[in-house]
């Protein structure tokens, strides 16, 4: 969430300027383009006959369509920066417009956006009029910085798909990856990488689970998913199906640990307290039912560790419903990171800071600033991974394959989706070579000697040489009279 100190002192006189840098850079592309197709390859043809003036004619051409898809990459960089211009001086302006208002009704406005009274008002029992220049001011602000944080993701996401177009050379399908959410611009990003980030090494069942709970409980496919990534256990990076050596020793090994070293050591794929779970268990009995009028919370501790850490997808759910009680009261805990930080350390400091400074991780400290960064980084990633889920095979097979056409023959070809998805998610070049790639001879390889047919005695002929004698020399001319 962009901050109110950061939409006030934003300068989109920057960014009106860097997009009429990009547009001119266009212009010039285009104008080399034109030449290259419109002058140089049709003087070319006219000029240049046989194979070696066809060849320098595509030459040409080619240089074409590579100026003309780095001026389309070009024109969405500048409508990229024109947009985030216009939305951020709109945002700015009511921005300003609530501050002024505030200013003058005596009300202190923080970083976050989170407005109130500079001090105590008296006013009769019960009243509420005194907050009504607070509720104002309030829907403003918040309008302003919704309409400034949306224009920023907007802008930093496309930004990344015009990054990947620097690979494209086909002006046709740089104009299709600049189309919002495009399969070709969902690949390109993921083909960026995920800036060293671990995957979320879980497989398709608790994937599945996730998303069943997220169903259930009304949390975000991303929160769990969040969960998931930050609280991954050491074995879980070695093995993702959870069923080899590794993975029963660190289950063996935390409900060891839980029994006897540390009795609040947190369990299973989702770091839960067993403290947490028994009291989530409390609040939702209907849900962790065993049947017969009992309760997960009828089991001992032991054997309540040992089924949170055996258990994943029930290790999910019961964090999915944690998650969702963290939410009462709403103070402090009203976006997916709010709730991603207090599922570390849910105390009314954390909870006051997030009222405070809101999704800004800047001016927090020690763990909890570490865990709000965490988010960030993470945030776009599996904003990227969850469209590239939602498209069919279909439409991420046609995606590889675009991005393997403009990739060099042989290279190979990967995107990174932060958690598996299902569906291709590799391939190998099939564009131009590389310059100095040895090419295929054009005649069939030799046939190794044991595939030859036996070879026939042919009929001797006129021009036969003479067949030698017994002792070696040829017959004389009398012999053979």
């Amino acid at each position: 969430m962009v901050s109110v100190n950061e939409l006030k002192t934003a300068n989109p006189g920057m960014w009106t300027d860097a997009a009429d840098d990009a547009l001119r850079a266009a212009r010039k592309c285009e104008e080399l383009a034109a030449f290259a197709r419109d002058e140089v390859a049709a003087t070319v043809r006219q000029c240049w006959a046989g194979d070696t003036g066809e060849a320098a004619r595509k030459k040409f051409v080619k240089h074409a369509d590579d100026y003309e898809a780095a001026a389309t990459s070009l024109k969405g960089l500048g409508r990229t920066y024109d947009d985030l211009a216009a939305a951020m001086t709109d945002a700015q302006r009511d921005l300003n417009s609530a501050l002024e208002y505030a200013r003058t009704r005596d009300l202190t406005v923080e970083d976050s956006g989170r407005v109130k009274l500079s001090k105590p008002v008296a006013v009769p029992e019960g009243s509420t009029e005194h907050l009504e220049p607070v509720r104002h001011a309030q829907g403003i602000i918040d309008g302003a910085l919704r309409k400034a944080t949306s224009a920023d993701v907007e802008a930093a996401t496309m930004l990344r798909v015009i990054d990947g177009l620097t690979r494209i050379e086909n002006p046709d399908l740089v104009r299709e990856a600049l189309k919002g959410d495009s399969p070709l611009a969902i690949a390109l990003r993921l083909a960026g990488g995920n800036d060293g980030l671990h995957p979320v090494n879980v497989p398709a069942a608790q994937i599945a689970a996730l998303e069943k709970a997220a169903r259930e409980t009304g949390m975000s496919k991303k929160l769990l998913l969040a969960i998931l990534w930050q609280e991954q256990q050491w074995y879980q990076n070695h093995d993702r199906d959870g069923k080899g050596l590794l993975p029963g020793f660190g289950r063996f090994f935390d409900w060891s640990l839980q029994r006897t070293l540390v009795p609040d050591k947190s369990l299973g794929i989702t770091h839960i307290k067993l403290e947490t779970a028994r009291a989530v268990i409390a609040e939702n009995p209907g849900a962790f039912s065993l049947g017969d009028g009992k309760t997960l919370n009828d089991l001992s501790d032991s054997q309540l560790t040992k089924y949170i850490e055996e258990n994943p997808n029930e290790d999910i759910r019961l964090s999915a419903y944690h998650l969702k009680g963290l939410q009462e009261p709403p103070y402090g805990a009203t976006s997916d990171k709010d709730l991603f930080v207090l599922y570390a350390a849910d105390t009314p400091d954390v909870r006051e800071k997030n009222e405070q400074y809101g999704d800004e991780s800047g001016n927090r400290g020690g763990d909890i600033k570490t865990r709000g960064e965490n988010w960030d980084k993470l945030s776009p990633h599996l904003d990227d991974a969850m469209a590239w889920d939602e498209l069919s095979d279909q439409e991420r097979q046609e995606a590889i394959r675009q991005i393997e056409s403009q990739t060099p023959s042989g290279h190979h070809v990967s995107i990174d989706p932060i958690y598996a998805t299902g569906g291709p998610t590799t391939g190998t070049g099939t564009g131009t070579p590389e310059p100095g790639t040895p090419s295929p001879s054009p005649q069939a390889p030799p046939t190794p000697p044991s595939e030859r047919e036996p070879s026939t005695p042919s009929e001797p002929s006129e021009s036969s040489e003479p067949t030698p004698g017994p002792s070696g020399s040829a017959p004389s001319p009398a012999a053979s009279n």
